[in-house]
């Protein structure tokens, strides 16, 4: 077994071909230090990154992603997804509840909001819905709204 010593502290072991840093010893490795190619892939597991790291370019991640925290932002253009179905309020345990004051927020001059309301069990839309002169709005199967567009109350 070979030794790094460093003030008098094993700094580095290497054993059977494994090198090991020990706990509380810093490894800083200078730019251009390690080239991209001499990091094999699998080479590194159990890793951490911490502290706000800035990845340039594209990230692909295979496999499931968690993000927990407080706030997650996404900042693009445009926010595709391939699932047909979103789920909001995934907590542990989901009721009526946890539901309440969920849904869609669209940020404007005012905010435009589809929110589910569990004291009326019911979706409130704070602005208008219009549909166009061939769309028909159904009520548990029968139509709301004649060809002749007359005046349509909902929620009531």
């Amino acid at each position: 077994m070979a030794k790094i010593t460093l003030n008098g502290i094993d700094a580095l072991t290497e054993s059977g071909g494994t090198v090991t840093v020990a706990a509380g010893t810093n490894l800083v490795l200078g730019t251009g230090a390690v080239p991209t190619a001499a990091i094999q892939d699998d080479a590194i597991t159990g890793a951490k990154i911490e502290n706000n790291p800035t990845i340039a370019g594209n990230l692909t991640v295979a496999g499931t992603l968690t993000v927990e925290g407080v706030t997650s932002t996404i900042e693009s253009v445009t926010l595709t997804v391939d699932d047909k179905n979103i789920e909001l309020g995934s907590v542990d345990t989901p009721s009526d509840t946890t539901a309440d004051g969920g849904g869609i927020t669209l940020k404007g001059a005012t905010d435009k909001t589809i929110l589910w309301e569990n004291d009326t069990d019911s979706w409130n839309f704070n602005q208008n819905i219009e549909t166009s002169t061939t769309t028909k709005v159904k009520q548990k199967g029968a139509f709301m709204q004649s060809s002749t567009h007359q005046a349509l109350t909902l929620g009531y």
